[in-house]
């Protein structure tokens, strides 16, 4: 099934593309605003095949990494990260060795039991000053962003299950292992990680990457100014 087929609920390849831009210019505008450059190093967690790696980082003198469970042998995104198999709590790096991490739309993946563990990890490979940069989607936006599905993220989890046989990307539910999770409880394990908050900002896309049949009611939500299609944040690590 094309995810990508741009009908109902679905958007087109041009509206992904759009989707990507967006996200990676607000994430580059992040790391431009918060960053101390000491070591130099970048480190993209949930890199997939390091499309939106190379577009977190343009303008910016690093020497980018990423890791990625559904990589396989280690090889170089377009513009030359290094992309690697790898899991954000078994992180295969030294301590302090990075200037920025971006956790982008990888959090809501995360079993409970290994949130914390995580946001220990990567606090780990943080250099001093270093910071954490990243969005998390709301689960309680109308259309939840993973299935497609009006209301999913308000549904317990055993019912999540059930309702996701109607999603029309053709995404297995137990392989995206999407969690509701919102930026309270991000916020809350960094914070335990030994993270300051520095930025937590509502995030909405624009009509450009939204689904066409769904831009009139996208214009209306934007009116309200409630439940964000997702927040934006930095961390840092004093």
């Amino acid at each position: 099934m094309d995810a990508l087929r741009g009908s109902g609920l679905l958007q087109s390849r041009a509206e992904w593309d759009a989707r990507n831009s967006e996200l990676a210019s607000t994430i580059n505008e992040l790391l431009r605003a918060s960053m101390v450059c000491e070591t130099a190093r970048a480190l993209d967690v949930g890199c997939m095949r390091g499309e939106l790696t190379d577009r977190y980082g343009e303008g910016l003198d690093l020497k980018w990494y990423g890791i990625d469970p559904d990589l396989g042998d280690e090889h170089r995104s377009p513009s030359g990260a290094i992309l690697r198999h790898g899991f954000a709590h078994q992180l295969d790096f030294p301590a302090e060795h990075f200037d920025c991490i971006v956790f982008a739309n990888v959090y809501e993946h995360i079993p409970p039991q290994l949130r914390g563990v995580t946001l220990r990890d990567l606090y780990r490979v943080l250099a001093p000053g270093g910071v954490l940069v990243g969005q998390i989607p709301n689960p309680y936006f109308p259309i939840e962003s993973h299935s497609r599905l009006p209301f999913l993220g308000y549904l317990p989890r055993s019912w999540q299950r059930r309702y996701w046989r109607l999603s029309p990307t053709g995404w297995d539910f137990d392989k995206a292992h999407f969690f509701s999770v919102t930026i309270a409880n991000l916020t809350r394990t960094a914070e335990v990680a030994g993270f300051r908050t520095m930025v937590i900002r509502n995030f909405n896309y624009s009509l450009a990457a939204i689904p066409a049949s769904l831009r009139w009611a996208a214009t209306l939500h934007a009116g309200t100014g409630v439940l964000p299609w997702a927040w934006q944040f930095v961390y840092r690590k004093p």
